[in-house]
């Protein structure tokens, strides 16, 4: 009777001091207690996923984030074959010579706006963009096998990454021609989306450098970017944005951000990229993407973020309370 009278005094003091038990307790509670964690997280990510669907829609619907690349002087060319035919003629070849500017600048406005859908805020904007520059009329190139450079067919092509976005007439000023551009890119392998403008006949004899400028009108969702393509490529960027975001290959030499927007301006030279002003076909065309720099518009930190930033938390804290039991216990 004795024994039996002990047994359960013998469990309950088994059970208040075995560490064992007491790991195994904690560690069952941290698994039941992470069970709404894991859902808390999941409704989160859920809705985040919801706002990256809304905004594709609105920028579907607006236009997408917009890069400017361009302008670049195209000129056709023909060369000899070096293989003979039969009949001793050489056969002829077309090329396209792509020269970029010697120098580009771009003055801008950036008027963002945030528009609604469900309970989800998206940024987009409204942009003013002044371009201007020159082309030297004397690029560098293999002229080995050259028979002829076609003058009368040169074309300029602006790259516009959403044509959706172009708000007014691109018209462009050619020294003293006035010229408008027409939408589709005849380079596709170098520029996939933007607009042309036919040039008139270049006399490279009296012309040896030509000046252009134009008024490019452009919407478009959280991003502008540009790829440096001028031999001195020169950005200024002007918003009421507070929080912006500068990203890709360059950053801004001088920015000012405050209570009223912000300003930003990039100088790039030739040397800090990794292409040459001129090239045959579609040598470098990929370089030219990997080049891009620009600004985002951000959304301060949503509520989404916040949320799921203390979710990943939950676990420690929980992990945390039940040690500091453990160790006053023990």
């Amino acid at each position: 009777m004795s024994t039996d009278s002990t047994l359960p005094d013998r469990l309950n003091n088994w059970m208040k001091h075995s560490v064992t038990l007491k790991l195994i307790s904690i560690a069952v509670l941290i698994l039941i207690l992470l069970i709404p964690t894991s859902m808390v997280k999941d409704i989160i990510y859920e809705r985040e996923t919801l706002s990256q669907d809304a905004i594709q829609e609105v920028s579907s619907k607006w236009a997408n984030s917009q890069t400017i690349k361009g302008p670049i002087l195209t000129i056709p060319i023909t060369y000899y074959s070096t293989i003979k035919n039969e009949d001793g003629s050489f056969t002829e070849i077309s090329r396209n010579l792509n020269i970029l500017p010697d120098d580009l600048q771009v003055n801008g406005q950036i008027d963002p706006e945030s528009l609604k859908r469900g309970i989800y805020e998206i940024v987009v904007y409204k942009s003013k963009m002044n371009v201007n520059g020159s082309f030297s009329l004397n690029p560098k190139f293999d002229k080995t096998n050259l028979k002829q450079i076609h003058w009368d067919q040169a074309f300029l092509t602006l790259g516009i990454s959403d044509l959706r976005g172009i708000k007014d007439n691109i018209n462009l000023t050619w020294g003293d021609k006035k010229l408008r551009a027409e939408p589709g890119s005849k380079i596709m392998d170098v520029i996939s989306s933007g607009v042309t403008i036919d040039l008139p006949e270049i006399d490279q004899d009296k012309q040896q450098n030509i000046n252009f400028n134009f008024a490019l009108n452009l919407q478009g969702s959280e991003n502008l970017s540009f790829i440096p393509i001028g031999n001195t490529t020169e950005i200024k960027l002007t918003s009421s944005w507070t929080d912006p975001s500068f990203n890709g290959n360059f950053l801004p030499n001088d920015r000012l951000i405050d209570k009223n927007g912000f300003s930003a301006d990039w100088k790039i030279l030739q040397l800090n990229r990794n292409f040459p002003q001129s090239w045959i076909n579609n040598k470098y065309s990929s370089t030219l993407d990997q080049s891009a720099f620009g600004v985002d518009l951000m959304l301060p930190l949503d509520d989404y973020q916040k949320s799921m930033r203390s979710a990943k938390y939950a676990i420690m804290t929980i992990a945390l309370t039940f040690l500091i039991f453990f160790l006053v216990e023990v």
